[in-house]
């Protein structure tokens, strides 16, 4: 398998309906659990919300390209944005601060943990940022090798 979906939206929380249900479908299609399938869902869903609130600010004329590659052993989903550029070393240090927040079991601000989720569920996370034409985040779902096996029938 190695299938391509492009969807183009507007900013609009209104999507994010549509934006779920394709993910879930294209996750089952890779052969994701019910519960993988779920996690990437919520991570695409963090990562789109995240761009409406952050990159457009609430605004519903900004566009979001997603691009989903489906392969027999992953899944690849990009976000773009033509927004405001975030700052990827302020992001990864607000992400760690969270992380420890949560370890230590001490006071835990509100928000901010959208990200965080994004990160705990998906196998490969990465911004790509441009000053004049906003950011890509590309996330990656490997199949575990225990699913790899089920699919392929060798599961013993």
């Amino acid at each position: 398998m190695n299938d391509t979906i492009d969807i183009r939206i507007q900013s609009n929380p209104k999507m994010m309906r549509l934006v779920r249900k394709t993910i879930a479908q294209a996750s089952e299609m890779v052969g994701f659990s019910e519960r993988d399938v779920h996690a990437v869902t919520l991570a695409v869903d963090e990562g789109c919300t995240n761009i409406i609130r952050h990159c457009y600010r609430g605004s519903k004329v900004g566009d979001i390209v997603i691009r989903i590659r489906m392969y027999e052993d992953r899944i690849e989903i990009a976000l773009r944005d033509f927004g405001e550029a975030i700052d990827v070393g302020k992001l990864r240090d607000c992400v760690e601060k969270r992380r420890q927040e949560l370890e230590t079991a001490g006071p835990v601000r509100p928000g901010g943990l959208g990200v965080m989720l994004i990160h705990s569920v998906m196998d490969k996370v990465h911004y790509k940022t441009s000053p004049h034409s906003g950011t890509v985040l590309r996330l990656v779902k490997y199949l575990s090798v225990e699913r790899e096996k089920k699919i392929a029938g060798k599961s013993t």
